[in-house]
């Protein structure tokens, strides 16, 4: 479970709010922890173990992997690129739709607009 990342995970708000592990940890530290315990060490390791927090708690290498699914998967999203609907198809004899695919591009990229 821990390696496999589904599409619900990439889009976890867990892994991405977070910076660090560590700053995920401490999201489920109280003041009141802090308070008994007087270390955040142990609190985080309480965390951890699941003796402190809300829920399930993720390990170390599910949060490590969630983190890279996700900014994989932000950057995947990030660099794809359209295929334009004119690609690949022959208009030698429609000038008109020769000239819309002639446009495509900088219509759809915001380069060619009307003035």
């Amino acid at each position: 479970m821990a390696e496999e990342v589904d599409a619900a995970n990439v889009g976890d708000s867990t892994v991405t709010e977070f910076a660090t592990y560590e700053d995920y940890l401490d999201s489920q530290i109280t003041p009141i922890d802090l308070f008994y315990l007087e270390d955040k060490e142990l609190a985080r390791q309480l965390v951890e173990l699941g003796y402190r927090g809300s829920g399930e708690p993720l390990k170390r290498e599910e949060f490590e992997s969630r983190k890279k699914a996700a900014e994989s998967f932000r950057l995947s999203k990030r660099m794809t690129t359209n295929v334009l609907a004119s690609y690949g198809k022959d208009f030698t004899d429609y000038p008109f739709l020769k000239a819309l695919a002639d446009r495509e591009e900088a219509n759809r990229s915001g380069k060619l607009t009307v003035n």
